[in-house]
């Protein structure tokens, strides 16, 4: 009997142990495709904005990773690189959006910044 509940106990423990390190590791963002999802909801968006959106979306995705890998090493680089596209791209999402959408969008933005901005995000 004491073999049954040692065995069921290890294998709860291990069960824990596996579900807590299996957590969502990009944090409480998720996927982005499913984010450009659910900002293209929330700003109601059209048929043509949406598909804008995307555009931007996807192409600051990958551009993002390009040079993620291109400067490896320098990390202001990297820092003044990014920091510049997401200045670009936040002007081309300007264009794609009415008066009223932007202010919402950059408020959405602002809200998901926040938690970076304190030192709680990635290390």
């Amino acid at each position: 009997m004491k073999k049954v509940i040692g065995l069921f106990l290890v294998i709860l423990i291990s069960t824990v142990t596996v579900f807590a390190q299996n957590g969502n590791r990009k944090g409480k963002k998720g996927d982005p495709s499913q984010r450009s999802e659910k900002m293209i909801s929330e700003l109601k968006l059209d048929d043509k904005q949406a598909a804008e959106f995307r555009k931007v979306e996807a192409d600051f995705r990958e551009q993002m990773k390009k040079e993620r890998d291109a400067v490896k090493e320098d990390r202001q680089k990297m820092r003044e690189k990014m920091i510049a596209m997401r200045t670009e791209k936040d002007a081309q999402i300007k264009n794609i959006l009415t008066d009223e959408q932007y202010k919402l969008y950059q408020e959405k933005q602002k809200k998901s910044d926040s938690p970076r901005k304190k030192g709680h995000g990635r290390r």
